[in-house]
């Protein structure tokens, strides 16, 4: 198929149609006014405000803001919806300020409380300034109404190929970063071609230049592989969560595409374990397949608790002289369990460094504990036994407690 025919039918597939927009925010008319009786302020956020809303697997969200005027206030949230007949199911979910799902038959509402600003800088949490998203957002696909379905094409391709989402588990795009970005570049395709290399885009040019967007941009945000500045914030890079692994799956992922358009690019990717096992192979090295869990929340936090986890055996391995080839983690974003895959060429024992031979102390006890020393240029090492599966029982035994996730090798 041609790019744009390619293109025309996954649209057909995504773009939800007239019917189910009308009843979404027919929905969410009916909520707010349900809120506006517990005299609650509340307003219609997300994608299906901006116009982005696709069709997937999943169940629709509908984001509703409830905006307090202080923090403290954003607390009685809970007790005030505890208290409203709602159309679903009720549930807490913690995250850097905690939020309400209600859970329905044939949509979900998410109940994200804000807290009022005028200034962006004033802003205590990044959700404050989500209504300033969605004004953006809205009045871009205003002026120019193909935006809408570039966009929807821009979340379904990087969906498929595990690149989207905000989470620390995946570093990857976050839906706005993504809506800037194709706003910024005009369509899909001029956005996975102009986004081959990494850089600073200032898409309302609200900095004189580069150097000044990384000078006035918290240099902790602007380690990754590209610089996004916030159009309704000068002072935010919206992409500092998309980490350089992920980028460089995006780059290769969009070259393959843009070479031969395929649908197949759309169709969601699941981890090849079979390659993995294949690659492991051909390196003479060991397939580890883990299975990971956590007592923690489902979705970012639980994801989160197991990644560092497996992040950490990871640098276990390292410190003990393992050469690890490639580490994968999979995730699908519910329940408390995750796979982890580490390919890796196993040394039975390590080197450990001991004393020098002036350290006459040292060197007594050194010898004293370890018969088969040797000595090099003044300095006494000995070769101390490693076993990977012993590291991963004592990683989840010692730290998986304190990390809130543990793992055991199943293969």
């Amino acid at each position: 198929m041609k790019l744009n025919e390619v293109l025309k039918t996954e649209l057909e597939k995504i773009r939800p149609s007239s019917t189910d927009i009308s009843f979404l925010e027919s929905t969410a008319t009916d909520f707010i006014s349900l809120l506006k009786g517990a005299r609650l302020k509340a307003y219609l956020g997300g994608s299906l405000a901006k116009g982005t809303l696709t069709r997937g697997e999943k169940k629709p969200d509908i984001d509703i803001f409830v905006v307090f005027e202080t923090e403290e206030k954003t607390f009685g949230l809970g007790d005030i919806l505890g208290k409203i007949k709602l159309p679903g199911k009720l549930k807490l979910v913690h995250g850097s300020r905690d939020y309400y799902r209600i859970d329905c038959e044939e949509f979900i509402l998410e109940v994200i409380p804000v807290v009022k600003v005028i200034d962006p800088l004033d802003a205590v949490n990044v959700t404050d300034v989500s209504l300033r998203h969605v004004a953006y957002v809205r009045d871009a696909i205003e002026r120019d109404s193909v935006l809408g379905d570039q966009i929807r094409l821009a979340k379904a391709f990087t969906r498929a190929n595990r690149i989207y989402g905000a989470e620390s588990y995946i570093h990857g795009f976050s839906g706005y970063s993504l809506e800037v970005l194709v706003i910024h570049y005009g369509s899909f395709v001029k956005f996975l071609k102009g986004l081959k290399s990494g850089g600073v885009i200032d898409t309302l040019s609200q900095h004189r230049n580069k150097t000044e967007v990384l000078r006035e941009i918290n240099k902790a945000k602007t380690k990754g592989p590209i610089v996004v500045v916030d159009p309704t914030f000068k002072y935010r890079n919206i992409s500092a969560g998309l980490g350089q692994k992920t980028f460089d799956e995006f780059r290769l992922v969009a070259e393959e595409f843009l070479k031969n358009p395929s649908l197949d690019f759309f169709e969601k990717k699941e981890l090849d374990v079979g390659s993995l096992k294949e690659f492991a192979s051909r390196k003479g090295a060991r397939f580890i397949e883990l299975k990971l869990s956590t007592d923690r929340q489902e979705g970012d936090i639980a994801g989160t608790k197991m990644k560092k986890f497996l992040d950490y055996l990871v640098s276990e391995f390292n410190r003990k002289g393992q050469e690890i080839l490639k580490v994968e983690f999979d995730y699908p974003g519910v329940l408390q369990n995750a796979n982890g895959y580490i390919i890796v060429v196993e040394k039975n024992e390590v080197e450990i460094r001991g004393p020098s031979v002036d350290m006459t102390e040292a060197v007594k006890k050194f010898k004293k504990a370890h018969k088969g020393y040797t000595m090099r240029k003044g300095v006494l090492y000995f070769n101390k036994a490693v076993s990977v599966d012993e590291l991963v029982k004592t990683a989840s035994l010692k730290v998986g407690v304190e990390m809130g996730a543990s793992g055991k090798i199943i293969n």
